[in-house]
């Protein structure tokens, strides 16, 4: 995901446009899949979700949810190809491609544009800071051989990092869309060389580390693993984008959605077995060593940096789309002064997460809040503006959604 898009988080709220911040091949997506609307929605549903939560989530979800992190991983997927094809019936005759933000707008009117919106601003900034702070406890594990202690050595260096990203948000440089095109496969490649080696290691139950919560209850880590896995799961709604220009049938339409769905999960549930399998191997008591370490550190790093950089910008773009009579990304950049303000916000979620343990699962709270309004709005616009089966569908989600909020926050307040 990058919002991950995506997931986180890379972008994915925004419509999968060819461009230089963006970076979203859709142009030869397009060409490579024309003729077939459901190749070309599984490749929109399959990018949009797979970003940088492929290097980030595996370890966070197995320091939280332990033995059960499988388990975890197949209710939130199941819960995003749901949500996924839900939004793909709801916006395949109904609206032009947009956004989640303009789909819910066009559906229950400009206040529900402008909350997604707003969600999404913000949420993206707390999700570049659990970024960076993953990047520097995995550059700290490479120096020390084990996760470290929350702390200023952490905070400064996910200060960096995000000082990198938004100077080179704030920079004429832009990825070329080779490079973009090929991101999620060197980032899915990254992931697997360092869960197949076991890194970074597991941290003890109970231990200090900003991969997890000391002191919550086993039901309690459970929960805020399956909350921070929406930060993976922004991307699901990429359908919005794509669905309305496919020109697919409903069964075609449910086809796309069910391939790009299967791909996600042979991704993430592969990523989260050999992590887990790693992990239990008896050589996984010993660390690699230090040159691969600082090997996987910098190449994980370096990947997370690119994606922070592209998300800043994001971040930007939707903010400017709050400001009434603005004519919007489209026509023009964001502003410097609004990439600096929203630089300045990811700097002040990653000092809030130097106050204590789990610095990266409790920021990614931020795009997990995020992703529940907007896929709350599009249940709550199924259940007006759908059919039968659709308003169904649309009520099924919604108490799913709420369900998982009702009985998520007692624990994590806890």
């Amino acid at each position: 995901m990058e919002p991950a898009a995506t997931s986180v988080p890379g972008a994915a709220v925004e419509p999968r446009r060819p461009g230089p911040d963006t970076g979203e091949a859709t142009a030869a997506t397009g060409e490579a899949t024309a003729g077939r609307p459901e190749l070309q929605i599984a490749a929109h549903v399959s990018g949009g979700v797979l970003g940088a939560g492929m290097l980030v989530m595996p370890p966070v979800v197995a320091a939280l949810a332990g033995g059960d992190s499988l388990l975890v991983w197949s209710a939130h997927i199941l819960l995003g190809g749901s949500i996924s094809l839900m939004l793909a019936m709801l916006v395949r005759a109904r609206v032009r491609p947009a956004s989640l933000a303009g789909a819910v707008g066009a559906l229950l009117g400009s206040w529900a544009q402008r909350a997604v919106d707003g969600v999404f601003a913000v949420a993206f900034t707390a999700g570049q800071a659990a970024i960076a702070w993953f990047a520097a406890t995995c550059l700290l594990t490479a120096a020390d051989g084990s996760p470290p202690r929350p702390g200023t050595d952490g905070l400064l260096l996910a200060l960096g990092i995000l000082a990198v990203a938004v100077l080179a948000a704030l920079s004429p440089l832009s990825l070329p869309a080779a490079v973009l095109r090929l991101r999620p496969w060197a980032t899915g490649a990254v992931a697997l060389a360092c869960f197949a080696w076991g890194w970074p290691t597991a941290p003890a139950a109970g231990s200090h580390t900003p991969l997890a919560p000391s002191g919550l209850s086993p039901d309690g880590a459970q929960w805020l693993a399956l909350a921070a896995l929406f930060f993976a799961g922004v991307g699901w709604e990429s359908v919005t984008a794509v669905v309305p220009s496919a020109a697919a049938g409903p069964r075609r339409t449910a086809m796309g959605v069910a391939l790009g769905t299967a791909a996600v999960a042979i991704v993430y549930l592969g990523l989260a077995t050999v992590h887990r399998l790693a992990a239990e191997a008896p050589a996984a008591q010993n660390s690699p060593s230090t040159p691969l370490r600082w090997a996987l550190a910098i190449a994980t790093a370096t990947v997370l940096t690119s994606y922070c950089f592209t998300n800043v910008r994001t971040a930007a773009r939707i903010a400017t789309r709050l400001r009434p009579g603005d004519p919007g990304p489209a026509e023009r950049g964001p502003a410097k002064a609004v990439i600096a303000a929203v630089g300045t916000a990811c700097c002040a979620f990653a000092c809030a997460g130097a106050a204590g343990d789990g610095a990266v699962p409790l920021l990614l709270l931020g795009p997990a809040a995020a992703a529940l309004l907007g896929y709350g709005l599009a249940a709550a616009a199924a259940v007006r503006r759908g059919g039968p089966l659709l308003r169904c569908a649309g009520a099924a989600v919604l108490l799913v959604l709420v369900g998982i909020a009702v009985l998520a926050v007692p624990y994590l307040l806890g």
